[in-house]
């Protein structure tokens, strides 16, 4: 409050001299705010002195936090030639520090982004998916290390010292980790997920009940979109502690169907029909030949069975359904030219009468 008022009567009983220190202030504020940008274009093409894309260097991660810079300090210059009251320019010093460090902390937050610096060429949406999802992965942990540096000389600033607020925190540790022991548990199994790779952005996974495509691979948790377009977030360690299975990371798919067909079908009719569907599939080129296989399999109670498997490259689902309707379609044909329709489950059920006579009823 003090502060306040010595800066209002600072302005009441401002002097002539005091007067043209305000103009000069306001001018040099002026020549930084007008000239931060070719200032920070200058300096960064110091060192991207081979770089002729001025759109790239103005892209720099420090060419926004530079500008940033410059006006500050052009601010801070200009309030030191006004010579304010102690008091009062002990509050723009500190401030000043808070800006500089929020600043710096920006830039260097920017130089870990995906988009910028050292980070980008890890991710390189040229490399394999694992690469970008490492990428980003580790630039959201360098981020939170800035953040949690500046943070920590903010409280300095205030004369707070970092050491002596974290040996107090040692009074309540146990509860504390208590507190962040999940915290602990998905920061661990997140790295176990960057560094074993059992999916990346993309996969289409099971875990559990879930299954869906991987949306986002975080330090805590992971978004996947099922197949209804709903995100889901599922906790890091549940991917540890439940068996993960992968669909994406299939070579071939699988498909096998059981064939009834009626009691009365003769072996003639069950060789003929077994040779043509051998022969239709044989056709089609979406199936791997070396394993497929048409066999008549067993006799059943109420049907003759042939079993009919095979292996496609087709991996992704839609197109695995389209897949199997052509070739439950060519065996329906196959069916069709020889007369021959599905057997159904059915029993006979004998019924005595009062005569003795024997009446038959399928069902």
């Amino acid at each position: 409050m003090n502060q306040i008022n010595d800066f209002i009567n600072f302005f009441k009983n401002i002097t002539q001299e005091q007067l043209i220190d305000c103009g000069i202030a306001l001018i040099i504020i002026a020549f930084f705010l007008i000239f931060s940008a070719p200032l920070s274009y200058l300096i960064i093409k110091m060192f991207k002195f081979r770089e002729k894309d001025k759109s790239k260097i103005k892209n720099n991660a420090f060419y926004k936090p530079l500008k940033a810079l410059f006006i500050v300090v052009g601010i801070y210059l200009g309030i030191f030639i006004i010579k304010l009251p102690e008091d009062v320019m002990e509050i723009c010093k500190k401030v000043f520090q808070i800006t500089i460090i929020c600043i710096v902390a920006k830039g260097l937050a920017n130089l870990v982004d995906p988009k910028h610096g050292i980070i980008k060429k890890m991710r390189n949406d040229e490399a394999p998916d694992g690469n970008r999802t490492v990428a980003n992965f580790t630039s959201k942990i360098l981020k939170y290390v800035i953040y949690i540096g500046a943070g920590l000389l903010i409280l300095s600033v205030f004369g707070i010292n970092p050491t002596s607020l974290i040996a107090g925190l040692g009074v309540g540790s146990a509860v504390v980790a208590l507190a962040a022991q999940d915290f602990v548990k998905n920061l661990i199994s997140g790295f176990s997920i960057m560094s074993d790779k059992p999916f990346l952005v993309g996969d289409w996974i099971e875990v559990g009940l879930n299954a869906g495509t991987v949306m986002e691979i975080s330090f805590r948790c992971t978004k996947i979109q099922t197949s209804d377009n709903s995100i889901v977030t599922i906790q890091n360690s549940v991917f540890t502690t439940n068996n993960v299975i992968n669909w994406s990371r299939m070579k071939q798919r699988r498909y096998a169907l059981n064939i009834k067909l009626p009691l009365e079908t003769n072996t003639d009719q069950i060789e003929k029909i077994t040779n043509k569907i051998r022969f239709v599939l044989s056709n089609n080129e979406d199936i791997v030949q070396d394993t497929m296989g048409v066999h008549f399999d067993a006799i059943g109670l109420d049907s003759m069975n042939i079993t009919v498997f095979m292996y496609t490259n087709i991996i992704n689902y839609t197109e695995f359904l389209i897949f199997k309707e052509k070739v439950n379609e060519d065996i329906l044909k196959v069916l069709e030219s020889e007369n021959i329709k599905m057997a159904y489950p059915g029993q006979n059920v004998y019924v005595h009468n009062v005569d003795d006579e024997v009446i038959t009823k399928e069902e």
